[in-house]
């Protein structure tokens, strides 16, 4: 994993087109905002806030498109928070550490619990085009029920997750959180 893993210590929040991925609920483009939050441990409700927001990359065992990026960052500040010695940072570093053995059976569940394609080459690969939200796309466009040609954003959202993408979500997932010391 030595260039993935060059990949991953260099990956800036920057780098990815956060506004172009779906969580459970929309889409991830205040996760910047929120990891900035959780990164800074100043006040408590405002990180409980942040995390309770940023955490919608996983719902019921199903991982989104931010899901390995999230926790690349999320990895960071709870090494960050180990180190300090305050409530907040406390309080991060728990639930942090409760979260990761989570995604982590989520992670082997889904690795043991079906056939499953091969994960892209790399980690990069997850924010191809084609993967992604399009420029501009509004998730959650006002529609007439009545018209006919309306855009069927369901279907949309399934065809943005080919087999490999979403088993190369679980594996790089898995492979981020199982180098956590």
């Amino acid at each position: 994993m030595g260039s993935e893993r060059r990949y991953i210590d260099n990956l800036n929040i920057s780098d990815i087109p956060w506004h172009r991925m779906i969580t459970a609920y929309e889409t991830a483009e205040n996760y910047p905002e929120y990891l900035r939050i959780l990164d800074e441990m100043k006040d408590l409700d405002e990180v409980k806030t942040a995390w309770y927001s940023i955490s919608d990359f996983e719902h019921q065992s199903t991982l989104y498109t931010p899901a390995p990026f999230v926790i690349v960052f999320l990895v960071r500040i709870y090494e960050k928070a180990k180190q300090m010695d305050n409530p907040v940072a406390k309080w991060l570093a728990d639930k942090l550490s409760d979260e990761f053995r989570y995604y982590l059976q989520v992670c082997d569940e889904t690795e043991n619990a079906m056939e499953h394609a091969d994960p892209l080459e790399n980690m990069s690969d997850i924010l191809n085009d084609k993967y992604l939200l399009p420029e501009g796309f509004d998730l959650d466009p006002e529609y007439d029920d009545d018209d006919e040609d309306d855009f069927d954003v369901d279907e949309f959202i399934v065809s943005l997750f080919p087999k490999d993408l979403f088993y190369s979500l679980y594996y790089y997932t898995r492979k981020i959180l199982s180098e956590i010391k």
